[in-house]
C-alpha cells in the first residue's frame, strides 16, 4: 500500500476521508468552462481527499493532478471574473501597507492588486505563472515576474516588508517548501498575508462537487484549524485570522444548497426561486463567508 504524506508536515499521518468520480470532474470543468482536464489525471486510477491528523489540512491525492500555467490562461478566457480586480482580501492588506514599504504579490494574475498598492508605495512586484496575465500587467507598468518563489527568494532574502497570496494556497501541492521559500523573501518582523477558500463554511463543506474547488484548480482545502497549526511549525506569529463576511450572492447559494440537500434538486429549484429575497434579509449562514484571510508576522 502507498503512503501518502501530508503536503503540510510531511508525515504520513493522514487519513483517506472520500473517493471522488473522476469522470464527473473532467465532464463538469468541460461543461462549465469549456476546457478539457483529462491530461492531468492520465494514469490517475483514483483520486481522493485526504486529512492531515496533524494540521487538519485537507488535500487531493496524487498531486499529479496539479494545474500548470496553460490552464489558468484557459480558464481566464472563458471565465471573464475570474482575475476579481478588488477582492475583500485586498483590501484587509491593502489598509496595513504603508508609505514605501516592499510588497511582494505571489500569483498576482494580471496585476490589479499591484496596481493599487502602487498608489502607496513604488516598491511593489508581483510573481505569477500566467504568461497572458503577466503580459497585461506590464502593459500596465507593472513589475511581474513569471518565476517560482523559490527562484525569487535567492535573488531577493530578506527583502521584503509585506508579501501577499491572495487564493493561491489552495492551488499548491509543496506547500511547506512554499512557506520556505516565501519566508525567506521576508523581512524579521514583516507581515505575510493568506487568503484562501473558507473549507469551514457551510457551502464547501457540502458541496464537494464544487467545480472550482477540485483538481486540477484546486489541491488544498484549507480550514481555521490548519491556518493556526502554521504558527507551530513556522517562524509565524498570528496576528489575525477573519473570515469574509457573507453576503447576499453567498446567503443565496447556501440556501439554494441546503434545500437541495433536504429536498432534492428538482422541488429545490422552484422553491429557492420563490423564498431567495426573504432568506437573504435573515441572519442566516453569517459566519460563513466562502473567503478567510490570515496574517502573520515574521519571528
Amino acid at each position: 500500500m502507498e503512503n501518502v504524506y501530508s503536503p503540510l508536515t510531511n508525515k504520513n499521518k493522514v487519513s483517506k476521508i472520500k473517493t471522488l468520480d473522476i469522470n464527473r470532474i473532467k465532464a463538469q470543468y468541460f461543461n462549465q468552462f469549456n476546457i478539457e482536464v483529462s491530461r492531468f489525471f492520465e494514469g490517475v486510477d483514483e483520486l481522493a481527499i485526504y486529512e492531515c491528523l496533524d494540521s487538519g489540512l485537507k488535500f487531493y491525492y496524487p498531486f499529479s493532478t496539479v494545474s500548470d500555467g496553460k490552464f489558468y490562461a484557459d480558464l481566464a478566457q472563458d471565465y471573464k471574473g475570474y482575475y476579481n480586480p478588488w477582492k475583500w482580501e485586498h483590501e484587509q492588506a491593502y489598509r496595513l501597507i504603508q508609505q514605501n514599504d516592499k510588497v511582494l504579490e505571489i500569483g498576482c494574475g494580471n496585476g490589479q492588486f499591484l496596481k493599487k498598492v502602487k498608489e502607496k508605495t513604488p516598491y511593489a512586484r508581483g510573481l505569477d505563472f500566467n504568461p497572458v496575465a503577466q503580459a497585461q500587467g506590464i502593459k500596465q507598468g507593472l513589475n511581474i515576474s513569471v518565476e517560482t518563489i523559490k527562484e525569487h527568494s535567492v535573488q531577493y532574502p530578506d527583502h521584503y516588508d509585506i508579501i501577499c497570496a491572495f487564493q493561491l494556497f489552495e492551488h499548491l501541492n509543496n506547500v511547506e517548501d512554499f512557506i520556505n521559500d516565501t519566508l525567506k523573501c521576508l523581512k524579521k518582523g514583516g507581515l505575510l498575508f493568506i487568503g484562501v477558500p473558507n473549507n469551514d463554511s457551510y457551502f464547501f463543506k457540502n458541496d464537494t462537487y464544487h467545480t472550482l474547488n477540485l483538481p486540477p484548480h484546486h489541491m488544498l482545502l484549507w480550514n481555521h484549524k490548519a491556518l493556526h497549526y502554521l504558527e507551530k511549525i513556522f517562524s509565524l506569529e498570528i496576528v489575525r485570522i477573519e473570515n469574509q463576511p457573507t453576503n447576499k450572492i453567498n446567503k443565496g447559494m447556501m440556501y439554494n444548497l441546503w434545500l437541495s440537500k433536504l429536498l432534492g434538486a428538482r422541488l429545490a429549484r422552484p422553491l429557492a426561486f420563490a423564498t431567495r429575497f426573504l432568506i437573504k434579509q435573515l441572519p442566516l449562514f453569517t459566519k460563513d463567508g466562502l473567503s478567510v484571510i490570515a496574517t502573520y508576522k515574521k519571528q
